[in-house]
């Protein structure tokens, strides 16, 4: 009898030896296909990860390389990319219902903020599409826990993140009114304690939370050069409609039956309208 709970001890330490030693071995490339499976869903967009380096004891370490598409009906490459992401994971909760993280540090991000379509841009149509799949998986998982048979859709261990940072970020900003590339910069962007007065959220909340900030300062940020290019526009147009107004003014003389009194009064109007 010993031997046989011995064996069955020996079979579960080997186990368990067996377990860590792979996701020790496998935390990166485990960490780099969760961020692209779970992303593409959430976003309705292209998620890659080029690598993760992070240490499996200490919890620390970076993303690199983070692509996130743009929405469709955009024009433009991707929506985000980040060049690095430092990460650091409270390592004792790993294994826990709600996992905690210290502090994401993103710095150089290239945003790029394309005004048009059904949402207004590419940015608010990816933050609807990120809302869209919060509010589904959300009334799944409480629709889940009220039927405690079901699994939960929306499950998967909660997080709580004390800080994320947004800092050196770049925004290039897609229109056909321009011919060379504006950009504009990104404010700085702080964040603390998600989902902490709610004893833990999904990633797919904490994502919606950074996006809702990311959105509203790239908003604040492309204004004044979306209103220096609709004044440039609007000039030019307007120098156009005066040259061709003339034109029709000039070429009033002579018509006979009050034509060219006609005519004279829809070249002042073109005028008028700029």
């Amino acid at each position: 009898m010993k031997k046989i709970i011995m064996g069955s001890l020996l079979v579960i330490v080997v186990g368990i030896v067996a377990a860590l030693f792979y996701v020790t071995n496998n935390l990166n490339s485990l960490i780099v296909q969760a961020v692209e499976t779970f992303g593409k869903p959430v976003t309705q967009t292209e998620v890659k990860l080029e690598s993760s380096n992070i240490s499996f004891l200490s919890g620390e370490g970076s993303l690199n390389g983070l692509f996130i598409g743009n929405p469709a009906g955009y024009k433009g490459r991707s929506a985000f990319e980040l060049g690095a992401l430092k990460i650091a994971l409270d390592s004792e909760t790993v294994a826990d219902d709600v996992v905690v993280i210290k502090s994401i540090d993103i710095s150089a991000p290239v945003i790029t903020y394309e005004p048009g379509g059904a949402a207004g841009s590419n940015l608010q149509q990816l933050m609807n599409n990120v809302s869209a799949f919060t509010a589904k998986n959300g009334s799944q998982s409480q629709s889940a826990s009220a039927e405690p048979e079901q699994t939960q859709q929306g499950g998967g261990s909660k997080i709580v993140i004390n800080r994320v940072t947004i800092t050196g970020g770049k925004i290039k900003i897609v229109t056909p009114f321009s011919k060379e590339g504006l950009s504009a910069s990104l404010p700085k962007i702080e964040l603390t304690d998600l989902g902490r007065d709610k004893g833990g959220i999904s990633a797919a909340e904490a994502f919606k939370l950074v996006m809702e900030k990311v959105l509203a300062a790239s908003s604040g940020a492309v204004a004044g050069p979306l209103a220096d290019i609709k004044g440039q526009l609007k000039e030019q147009v307007g120098k156009r409609v005066s040259e061709l107004s003339s034109k029709v003014e000039g070429a009033t003389k002579g018509l006979p039956n009050g034509l060219d009194k006609k005519a004279g009064e829809i070249g002042s109007k073109l005028k008028g309208l700029f």
